[in-house]
């Protein structure tokens, strides 16, 4: 991601649900220093929407699969610890940008594949595995690359 590409899913994420009028609480988590390791922060942002509390890691690919080694251990098991208690849920937004679309998916779904061996998720076989996730909203627009999000925020075992 380091041709920019994550940063700018970031601020996708920051403009989406930046939304205090409409009830939600974002807060941006500044890593420690700059770059992939050392950081120990488990998420990019932390989001509250009454009654739910969403730590949110944001990912970004051009390819057609997310490689899950893309979540550092402390990122995952940070997650799921998270998601145990009632009413939070670690949560990862992947952006597949050659493909225009963005998915919400639960890190305890991330840990069921991984449990069964897989080691990444292809865009082209998302729907055939049975997980749930959560296609994100988009605004129709005339730029190829980067598109902007709509829609709610709500916990993916509702899918």
């Amino acid at each position: 991601m380091n041709d920019g590409l994550g940063k700018e899913a970031e601020a996708k994420i920051w403009k989406w649900l930046d939304r205090p009028e409409d009830g939600y609480s974002l807060d941006r988590v500044y890593d420690q220093m700059s770059g992939f390791y050392g950081s120990k922060n488990i998420c990019d942002f932390t989001c509250f929407k009454q009654p739910y509390m969403y730590y949110i890691e944001s990912k970004a690919t051009w390819s057609d699969r997310f490689d899950f080694n893309m979540i550092t251990e402390n990122q995952h098991n940070g997650l799921i610890n998270k998601s145990k208690v009632d009413g939070c849920y670690g949560i990862v937004i992947i952006l597949f940008a050659s493909h225009q679309r963005a998915f919400i998916i639960d890190i305890n779904e991330i840990k069921s594949l991984e449990d069964t061996g897989k080691k990444s998720i292809n865009i082209n076989k998302i729907g055939e595995w049975g997980i749930k996730y959560k296609e994100i909203e988009t605004i129709p627009n005339n730029r190829k690359t980067f598109l902007d999000y709509t829609g709610e925020l709500e916990p993916v075992e509702w899918i």
